[in-house]
């Protein structure tokens, strides 16, 4: 059955769409991806947004220090200057 002449034309404009492919053959098979791993933090390692505070200022062993030195002192009811002087140290 011959084919009409819209039917040639839009085959021929297929033809030059796809730059001469044949649309007949199957596309050859595409690759799978690769899955991907998850990674999971691991329980004794926190993401840095949950890190405490005080995990923080207690890494340092010259900072706990003086940590420690405010709080003894804020208990005694020392001077203000002093405790504000070391706040400035931890700095």
């Amino acid at each position: 059955m011959p084919q009409s002449t819209m039917e040639q034309e839009a085959l021929e404009r297929v033809r030059r769409m796809y730059g001469g492919f044949d649309i007949r053959k199957p596309a050859p098979p595409k690759p799978e991806p690769k899955p991907v791993k998850e990674e999971k933090p691991s329980e004794c390692e926190q993401p840095p947004a949950e890190k405490n505070l005080l995990d923080e200022l207690l890494k340092d062993n010259e900072r706990s220090l003086i940590l420690l030195l405010l709080l003894v002192l804020y208990s005694e009811k020392a001077d203000a200057s002093l405790l504000l002087a070391l706040m400035y140290l931890i700095l």
